[in-house]
């Protein structure tokens, strides 16, 4: 589902809406459970209707207005309120499993919360109220965002039933990361000319001018030199050196400064199959390579001479991501499990008062002015 990584963090960007005078939200519930009739507050509800609503807008097709679109055979209007009950069945499944399973909150966790409560209250109180979003229904979202990261860490983290094992943690990084280092020459028109081309463009050059460098050239020959045994970082540096010559980048005395000593491992790339702001074709390929190998890879507006290196010679580059792997290899198990949590809710009665108070177009009238 596109909307499992909602958060209720994304009501913060729906701030900017005009406010009347009256508040919002005569109920105080959305949903009613157990023998003793528990109660979820309004304002729990209230901030999932908004973060629903900002989100449909990155899906919404067709239609003048958002509420006359569609998102995922649904009608817009239809697909925010399903979210918004979706999101806050959630927050009841991950409550009741925190108590359930006898976790609490540390006392770092309910100071950081307390802080941003009273931080943003002092600055947003009143207009939260007018929207429907008392003091309380806020700090309860904050504690269900860090009991779920709580729960997630009790699972999955070091000595949790479901963490994974050290191979485990080796094999994914193995499988989904490499290690590159590279230089990149942007093509100019010079590469997309044909023989003819060239020729005639060279023809009309008037005494004194040249054409531009063609990048497939310069990559061509930083390709060589690498195969005859220089090295990439010297390469690199170079490159750099020029880049700051054509800049006029210049001491104020006119002197060169020293060159200092640098890390080689800082001109690693170090990168995800995944990481989608890296061009697929330099993921692809480089991902294919053997380690030691050198190779040209050409972009839509690049040449890369790319050399690939050992990914984690010494081990420490795993104990550094440990964290950002976990998520990457158990969110979607996660996610699935807290869905079970909530086919497994107790019946719940829901407050359909509320739900016509706070629908899409109120939600859509009050953040759009």
């Amino acid at each position: 589902m596109m909307m499992k990584k909602l958060s209720a963090v994304a009501l913060a960007a729906a701030m900017s809406f005009s406010l009347s005078a009256c508040t919002l939200g005569s109920t105080s519930w959305i949903l009613k459970y157990g023998d003793d009739n528990q109660k979820v507050p309004t304002g729990i509800y209230v901030q999932n209707m908004y973060t629903a609503y900002s989100a449909a807008g990155q899906y919404a097709t067709g239609g003048d207005t958002l509420l006359e679109s569609s998102i995922e055979d649904k009608t817009a209007d239809q697909w925010i309120r399903d979210t918004a009950m979706n999101l806050t069945k959630q927050y009841l499944a991950v409550t009741l499993k925190f108590d359930e399973l006898g976790l609490t909150l540390t006392e770092a966790e309910n100071t950081n919360i307390q802080s941003m409560v009273d931080s943003v209250w002092k600055s947003y109180g009143e207009s939260y109220t007018l929207m429907g979003v008392n003091r309380d229904s806020y700090q309860k979202m904050l504690e269900y965002t860090a009991k779920t990261g709580d729960l997630f860490q009790h699972f999955y983290g070091e000595g949790g039933e479901l963490a994974p094992t050290e191979e485990e943690y080796k094999q994914y990084f193995n499988d989904n990361y490499d290690r590159t280092r590279a230089v990149s020459y942007a093509k100019t028109s010079v590469d997309t000319m044909t023989e003819d081309e060239l020729a005639a463009a060279e023809a009309e050059l008037e005494e004194g001018e040249t054409l531009p460098e063609s990048g497939k050239a310069q990559a061509e020959a930083a390709l060589a030199r690498l195969q005859n045994g220089e090295d990439m970082i010297t390469i690199i540096k170079e490159m750099e050196a020029e880049q700051e010559q054509d800049s006029e980048e210049e001491t104020t005395d006119g002197e060169e400064t020293a060159e200092e000593e640098t890390d080689p491992s800082e001109y690693d790339n170090v990168v995800s199959i995944n990481n989608t702001s890296v061009p697929e074709v330099y993921r692809t390929e480089s991902h294919a390579m053997a380690v030691g190998e050198v190779k040209i890879i050409e972009s839509d507006n690049y040449y890369y001479v790319v050399q690939k290196l050992e990914l984690d010679p010494d081990g420490s580059e795993l104990t550094a991501r440990k964290s950002s792997l976990l998520q990457e290899m158990k969110s979607d198990e996660f996610d699935a499990m807290v869905q079970e949590w909530i086919a497994a809710l107790p019946e719940l009665t829901v407050n359909e008062k509320t739900i016509e108070e706070f629908s899409p177009a109120v939600i859509g009238k009050r953040q759009n002015g």
